[in-house]
């Protein structure tokens, strides 16, 4: 375990150049399998630190280069208050990270990977961070204009969502708009597989579901998302609900 009685965070201090802001407009790339059919348990902050990493690959990169950045971009980044507090925290997500395991399934390949998020995370005392994403990632973030089957979208949509649960609402949104918003974007499920694409706890009944996640993520993507108005909808065999929809109403760019 981190010991946060290390960290001392002697100096609050800026390595990188590029404009906060600018960053927050880098496009997140990944292969649509690492959104429908990967498993995961990364909470809100951490998710949109690896959207933060991989909005730093270039289209044209074989490999995986080391990310260097510092606590001090992340914090102006992920819009955090600057603080020993929010860097140890910082830190013990990237730890975290660093632990945490993902199952991905490849239809395709019949497979399934189990691995790791990072290979490598270096914290300095002077706020300084490097991390490495492991390579068995390459399949999912490298060279995907090759490969079809990605989605793409800003970073700076993620960091606005407060909710683990919105995050991953929109990325599913986001990889069911096949024709980049032409149509309605639809995602359909079975109660049980919304829990798995949401990561919801075992025990929720679908009641508690649509209360305690759903609707609460619908609503934050609706106030905090310009390009989408998210409506969910039910089909029941009886009094059970079999089926669940949610749509994003909003076209942006309507056929004429």
């Amino acid at each position: 375990m981190l010991d946060k009685r290390n960290l001392l965070w002697t100096s609050d201090r800026n390595f990188n150049r590029e404009d906060f802001k600018d960053q927050q407009y880098f496009q997140v790339a990944e292969h649509n399998d690492l959104i429908t059919k990967a498993r995961h348990d990364l909470n809100a902050r951490e998710l949109k630190i690896m959207d933060y990493v991989i909005s730093k690959i270039k289209p044209d990169d074989e490999h995986f280069n080391v990310i260097k950045t510092s606590m001090y971009e992340l914090a102006n980044v992920l819009e955090l208050k600057r603080s020993g507090r929010t860097y140890s925290q910082l830190a013990q997500n990237l730890e975290d990270m660093r632990a945490k395991s993902i199952r991905i399934y490849s239809e395709a390949e019949r497979r399934i990977t189990l691995t790791g998020w990072f290979e490598v995370v270096d914290v300095w005392e002077n706020g300084q961070v490097q991390v490495k994403i492991n390579e068995r990632f390459a399949p999912f973030l490298l060279q995907l204009k090759d490969k079809g089957h990605y989605t793409q979208y800003l970073l700076v949509d993620t960091v606005k969502l407060k909710s683990k649960y919105s995050i991953l609402l929109y990325k599913l949104m986001r990889e069911a708009d096949k024709d980049n918003g032409s149509s309605i974007a639809i995602v359909q499920g079975t109660p049980d597989e919304w829990k798995e694409w949401l990561g919801a706890p075992d025990s929720y009944t679908y009641g508690r579901l649509k209360d305690k996640i759903l609707n609460p993520a619908i609503e934050e993507i609706n106030l905090e998302i310009g390009d989408m108005d998210l409506e969910l909808f039910q089909a029941r065999r009886g009094r059970e609900v079999v089926q669940v929809e949610v749509h994003n109403n909003l076209i942006r760019n309507p056929r004429f």
